[in-house]
């Protein structure tokens, strides 16, 4: 399921990278579309070598439109709710494989999913999208200051 699931994401990355208008928010979507196509040749390939038949990528096109319809903030949104998903079907596929082999893909491609999120959440942080979340203070720096 994760070779179709990655297949929409790439070509929807790619549909945004398309529309959006600023840069960096371009090229976020292009590495997107880069890591969802890497995930769907590390799952085909395992389906491969085991003389097992890849499912055919869905049959979904993207036109040639550069209109931006949708702001670069709800964009970004989407691309961090389908990091979460796709953390979280990884999560599932690795709880219910029998083999060691694809669940230390599926933990080594949630970490790599994990820091293309972290990018979203700065990037939207930096645009003011997205309000920095709260965090820890430095326990060591406080005790520092009062000296």
């Amino acid at each position: 399921m994760n070779i179709p699931t990655n297949s929409i994401g790439a070509k929807l990355a790619t549909s945004l990278a398309q529309t959006s208008q600023t840069l960096r928010v371009q090229e976020y979507m292009l590495q997107g579309k880069e890591l969802s196509n890497k995930h769907v040749k590390i799952f085909s390939s395992a389906l491969v070598d085991n003389d097992t038949i890849v499912p055919g990528s869905p049959d979904v096109c993207i036109t040639h439109s550069t209109t931006s319809i949708f702001s670069d903030k709800l964009m970004m949104f989407h691309m961090s709710f389908l990091g979460a998903a796709g953390i979280g079907n990884y999560g599932t596929a690795a709880a219910a494989s029998q083999r060691s082999d694809l669940v230390l893909s599926y933990e080594r491609l949630s970490l790599e999913i994990a820091k293309y999120a972290k990018d979203d959440a700065y990037l939207m942080i930096q645009n003011n999208w997205l309000e920095q979340p709260p965090g820890t203070k430095d326990k060591d720096k406080l005790a520092k200051e009062k000296e």
